[in-house]
């Protein structure tokens, strides 16, 4: 009699839970970059159907990849709400710099005009020196301190032998809603060249301002190895009508 020979044990099929799991972990990296991070929806979504196909083939006993494929499911998800609280961010900013442009424009309408001519619009930059202080008339106000050495708390921060300069912004909230300091504009040139920031702990500081609160931030900058004049531009959104510039040598 002929031994029966059992059929040959099915390969499982854990490619669903694996693609879940890559999807998913793209998408929460892309979530934490602004603007860029736009294509982190999509991959959401597919993490999100991958990983739960993937959970569903584990348990069928058709795969064996199970925690792989929920990690991808909670990677996307997360990733999800990451973008949607953006999405809640820059919806506020874009209501601000609304409220502002219209409270501009009324004031330039109830605004009087000596003789009957047109208002005298300068575009001379806002120059002012540091530790000044600027309010912008939707309310927000910021002080920059006198610029210091920066020093690294991280040896990759920087390449070696390279020089940079930190300041203090403190931003206070005069507006009768909350503003998010991650979405002003704050850029730095150094003996007229423009500036490589460094990426310290607080660079991305995502923190409400309630009305009438402060905070203070620190920002560093990659400069030249000589002394020259350095200059801080500070926008609170990127609808603001002007921009402050804040100067003096380093």
């Amino acid at each position: 009699m002929s031994a029966v020979v059992p059929p040959p044990p099915t390969a499982p099929k854990n490619g669903i839970g694996t693609a879940g799991f890559v999807l998913g972990l793209l998408a929460l990296l892309f979530s934490f970059i602004p603007l860029i991070g736009v294509i982190a929806w999509p991959l959401g979504i597919l993490g999100l159907i991958f990983g739960v196909l993937g959970i569903i083939r584990a348990r069928n006993g058709q795969a064996t990849n199970q925690g792989m494929a929920i990690t991808g499911t909670v990677l996307a998800g997360i990733g999800l709400l990451i973008c949607v609280a953006w999405v809640g961010i820059i919806g506020t900013a874009a209501n601000e710099a609304a409220k502002q442009s219209e409270s501009l424009g009324t004031e330039a309408q109830q605004s009087p005009v000596p003789g009957g001519d047109s208002p005298d619009v300068s575009d001379a930059p806002i120059e002012l020196a540091f530790g000044q202080t600027h309010t912008w008339n939707g309310g927000e106000s910021v002080q920059v301190s006198e610029p210091r050495k920066y020093k690294k708390s991280n040896p990759y921060e920087l390449p070696s032998g390279a020089r940079a300069v930190e300041v203090d912004l403190t931003i206070t909230n005069g507006t009768d809603d909350e503003i998010n300091p991650i979405l002003w504009e704050i850029t730095a040139t150094h003996d007229g060249r423009v500036t490589q920031p460094v990426y310290s702990d607080d660079h991305f500081a995502n923190a409400q301002i309630p009305p009438g609160g402060t905070l203070t931030l620190t920002r560093a900058f990659q400069i030249a190895s000589d002394s020259g004049e350095l200059r801080i531009s500070v926008q609170p959104n990127f609808l603001a009508t002007d921009t402050a510039y804040f100067h003096g040598p380093f």
